[in-house]
């Protein structure tokens, strides 16, 4: 087997030209499927998940928070809501919607712990008190 030699920098730079894009054009689709469909909880939640890789960190926070409106009883939802706020900067409502999550059934740990939207809230203790509560939960 051949190994792929590493990527030059220009090619690294065209690639990732090429991924940004590719999001802005999904974007503008899923933009337009939207105003056909408003409330197709679908669209809005890949729209929440676009806008935060995007770095557009208010619009996926408002998407959250419809997401979360159309859907109250998802703990995926109020996660994605908590990783919204915490992008935004906003501590004590981020820590309000995992709480909310968690209580909902939310339970996937490890993937908390290693979210790198929590980064801004990470060092809080009511972090590791949340995470230390999930993981008593696992067998």
């Amino acid at each position: 087997m051949r190994e792929t030699p590493p990527e030059t920098p220009d090619e690294s730079a065209a690639r990732a030209a090429a991924e940004e894009r590719s999001r802005r054009l999904e974007v503008e689709f899923l933009e337009g499927v939207r105003a056909r469909l408003p409330s197709h909880p679908a669209v809005v939640e890949s729209l929440g998940c676009l806008y935060t890789e995007m770095g557009r960190y208010q619009d996926g926070l408002r998407a959250d928070r419809e997401m979360v409106k159309m859907t109250p009883e998802s703990p995926n939802a109020w996660y994605n809501l908590a990783c919204s706020l915490a992008l935004t900067k906003q501590p004590d409502d981020a820590f309000a919607a995992l709480e909310k999550a968690i209580a909902l059934g939310y339970d996937d740990a490890e993937w908390m712990q290693d979210d790198d939207d929590f980064e801004p809230i990470r060092q809080d203790p009511r972090f590791a008190r949340l995470l230390a509560q999930l993981l008593a939960r696992q067998p």
